[in-house]
């Protein structure tokens, strides 16, 4: 039987987007209150936005603006 090259890459990938979320935890120390420090680092790897306020989320839903993306490729074409 063969070895899926994908499974190991993906494996590769959340093992490093682990290790980002790590990094990216030593500053926000305050977030992860009451939750432990494994589940954490989960969490983040998968969904690195905090949260889906104003200031985070998507301009359309609050603001009616298009997102950066779509702003930026209106200006470029």
């Amino acid at each position: 039987m063969t070895k899926n090259p994908q499974r190991a890459l993906r494996r590769h990938h959340a093992a490093r987007r682990k290790r980002w979320a790590e990094r990216e935890l030593a500053h926000m120390v305050d977030w992860h209150q009451g939750r432990s420090r494994l589940k954490t680092v989960g969490m983040l790897s998968e969904t690195p936005k905090r949260c889906s306020c104003w200031i985070c989320g998507n301009p359309r839903r609050y603001f009616g603006q298009p997102p950066h993306r779509e702003a930026k490729a209106q200006l470029d074409g």
